[in-house]
């Protein structure tokens, strides 16, 4: 065979074509989008550390289980029997304001288990906000006569002391979206895993189902921020 014809042979591969390395997958954007999901007993700074937030973002509305119970002449009047309604009240609250791309939204509640959390931040994957977990730092955050004395719904020692006992904490998103409900009774049969009102100045069913229609409330100097637009 002539001599040419076997180095033109020789200089062929029998290997395909190099590939190109693949570059690297674009980075994942950050969260345009957050859900701050405040915690802390009652008295413990938790609705001035909502203030202060609301000062940084001023657009931000504040979503707290509480308006549920504020009548048309901004009296607190808190009812146990109504609660799960509430609860799922300031949920749908909430999901509106996502839908509408609200940021930051702020849930102003005590959230002392897991699973009290656990559809905000459901809402939150579905929506693709991201979830921050704030509690006060206040030097009293877990003095319970300090708390006693300090929170502005009359909450009394006995039922602190008793939510203490039931704080979880350092919680993270995955334990929170994992989370199953509990229900603990105290000795007065009420359910203290998630009641976080008084026990005074309780009145029926009845007298409590306009505090949570569409009217906008004043409450300027009760909270420091409310959101009337849903």
């Amino acid at each position: 065979m002539d001599e040419r014809l076997l180095r033109s042979f020789g200089g062929l591969s029998l290997r395909g074509p190099r590939r190109q390395p693949r570059a690297p997958p674009p980075a994942r954007p950050r969260f345009q989008r957050q859900l701050y999901l405040l915690r802390g007993l009652p008295g413990s700074g938790k609705s001035t550390l909502a203030r202060h937030l609301k000062r940084d973002f001023p657009n931000a509305p504040i979503l707290s289980t509480d308006d549920f119970f504020i009548t048309e002449d901004g009296t607190y009047v808190f009812n146990q029997d109504l609660l799960e309604e509430a609860h799922k009240w300031n949920h749908k609250r909430a999901r509106k304001a996502m839908k509408k791309g609200k940021s930051p939204i702020i849930i102003d509640n005590t959230n002392i288990h897991a699973w009290e959390m656990k559809p905000y931040a459901i809402m939150a994957l579905e929506n693709d906000y991201e979830v921050i977990f704030r509690e006060p730092d206040t030097r009293w955050k877990f003095n319970v006569g300090e708390l006693a004395r300090r929170n502005s719904h009359g909450v009394p020692r006995e039922k602190i002391q008793r939510m203490k006992e039931q704080y979880e904490h350092d919680l993270t998103f995955h334990a929170v979206l994992h989370s199953e409900k509990t229900t603990t009774k105290c000795n007065s049969g009420q359910n203290t895993s998630s009641n976080t009102g008084t026990h005074v100045n309780t009145q029926p069913a009845q007298s409590n189902r306009r505090a949570h229609g569409n009217t906008r409330y004043t409450r300027d100097n009760f909270r420091g921020g409310f959101y009337g637009g849903f």
